[in-house]
């Protein structure tokens, strides 16, 4: 199935033509007014709808049509959707090319890393590309080494609203590695007129390799650790990061990474000449028609790794599977903004009688403070996501378990909460659920006085965020004992 570019923007200029948020309504069901003012919140800041998945019967609402920010919750609709698409058996690709000739184990020729998306694609999966190169005798190759990032297009970061430092704003292309991390490492000097010792490292499961894609340089100067620099003209792809030390902070920390093909590149070649294999630098290139397929790496089937998304939240994993989905239906996909409307768009055509007005996902990880969904909006993707999807959904919120009985997916932001699944109430009923609650005022706020080189949230927001968990909490109580 191909939805045309033109058909998904006209879809969404209807739904923009009609009033983005309804105007608050009353909740039914069980009493939630004591649990929404005991955990300080006002009736106007939350918003949820408790339903019968089957008949789609309402059975407990309150805002149901008013816009909130979803966070991760975003990921439950696009898993959904990119297991339509794709099919739950799809695998991810990467592979390795030759063209020349190979002798005496000298490739007289170029060898090419082709990037196919692979979310979970890591330092392990490398390795055994190599290990295949390595049995068909190649020791050294004395043309180029190429990176093809073609599949999916390449972008420096998922959200721009977000801090340069954060680990979990990292940059996407079909050529993404260890999750797109890496880990920095600092110690300071063990005499005076000694240097600052720095490291930068590409880590998996199993070890460490150094990052050469990224030049350090030491500085001075308090209240940011670290700011991106803006590339020079020898390392035009690669990614250069001041760093000033800072009173009291780790010695080791995870940044994200902003140029991932490159990135991948350089770890293959070091793996490669732990390998015995002698590569020059790697420079970006594509596949030509005559290449020969030398190795072959296939992620776990997609249903796996969209069981992994929904648990562990990974955001490159969710943008990585949404764009390989979109791009399926519309190849002409090129941002996260037109990959999520492509991909939300048979959902939306699939329940013509849900009011898709104020719909507004600016990606499929929830990433951004600007994306917005409404709880009935949510109940019908549960309803259209079905039982098989559901199922893949983990009892627990960022790593704490859940009542008995509920399974959903949970999305955090400073001054956003939001959880959406099924529930098995005391009398023995699956429910399906969405709740939400965010303060737009303060989010609004930071957001005006975000420094982009700092990643921390304001103790404030952190504070919020706790009273949110227990209104959560205590209005899940609330469905399980009384229906």
């Amino acid at each position: 199935m191909r939805i045309p570019t033109f058909s998904i923007l006209l879809l969404l200029a209807c739904i923009s033509a009609v009033s983005a948020c309804a105007s608050p309504t009353a909740a039914t069901g069980p009493d939630d007014r004591e649990a929404i003012a005991r955990n300080g919140f006002s009736t106007a800041d939350v918003g949820y709808v408790l339903f019968d998945p089957d008949s789609g019967a309402v059975l407990a609402e309150r805002q149901p049509a008013k816009p909130f920010a979803p966070a991760s919750v975003a990921k439950l609709p696009a898993m959904a959707a990119a297991l339509a698409v794709l099919g739950p058996d799809h695998r991810f690709e990467t592979t390795l090319h030759v063209t020349g000739r190979l002798g005496n184990g000298v490739l007289d020729g170029d060898l090419i890393l082709k990037g196919g998306g692979d979310p979970s694609l890591s330092s392990e999966g490398l390795a055994e590309l190599l290990r295949d190169l390595g049995a068909l005798g190649v020791t050294r190759v004395t043309g180029r080494f190429l990176y093809d990032t073609s599949a999916l297009p390449e972008m420096t970061e998922i959200d721009a609203g977000q801090p340069w430092t954060a680990g979990y704003n990292t940059g996407v292309g079909a050529l993404s590695l260890n999750f797109n991390r890496f880990r920095f490492d600092w110690a300071r000097p063990a005499a005076a007129g000694q240097p600052v010792r720095v490291s930068a490292w590409s880590v998996s499961d199993t070890g460490r390799v150094p990052l050469d894609s990224v030049t350090v340089q030491l500085g001075a100067g308090a209240g940011a650790a670290f700011t991106p620099l803006a590339a020079t003209d020898g390392d035009a792809e690669g990614e250069r990061w001041r760093f000033a030390p800072q009173p009291g902070m780790a010695a080791s920390l995870w940044l994200p990474v902003t140029r991932p093909g490159l990135a991948a590149a350089h770890v293959f070649r070091r793996l490669a000449t732990e390998s015995g294999i002698a590569l020059p630098a790697p420079a970006p290139g594509t596949v030509p028609p005559t290449a020969t397929l030398a190795a072959l790496h296939r992620s776990e089937p997609l249903e796996v790794l969209a069981r992994q998304v929904l648990r562990y939240s990974n955001n490159l994993s969710a943008e990585l599977i949404g764009l390989a989905a979109a791009r399926r239906l519309d190849p002409a996909v090129r941002t996260l903004l037109e990959s999520a409307a492509v991909l939300t768009a048979p959902a939306m055509l699939a329940a013509p009688r849900t009011d898709w007005a104020g719909l507004r996902l600016l990606n499929h990880s929830g990433l951004s403070a600007g994306s917005r969904i409404t709880p009935a909006q949510t109940m019908a993707l549960i309803q259209g996501a079905g039982p098989a999807v559901l199922a893949l959904l983990p009892g627990e919120d960022e790593g704490k378990a859940l009542p008995p009985g509920v399974r959903a997916k949970s999305g955090t932001l400073a001054y956003a909460k939001a959880l959406a699944g099924t529930l098995t109430t005391a009398g023995g009923r699956t429910l399906g659920f969405a709740f939400f609650v965010t303060d737009e005022e303060r989010r609004a706020a930071m957001d005006r006085a975000m420094d982009r080189r700092i990643a921390e949230i304001p103790p404030e927001a952190r504070a919020w965020l706790v009273r949110s968990r227990k209104l959560q909490a205590d209005l899940l109580e609330l469905w399980i004992a009384g229906l």
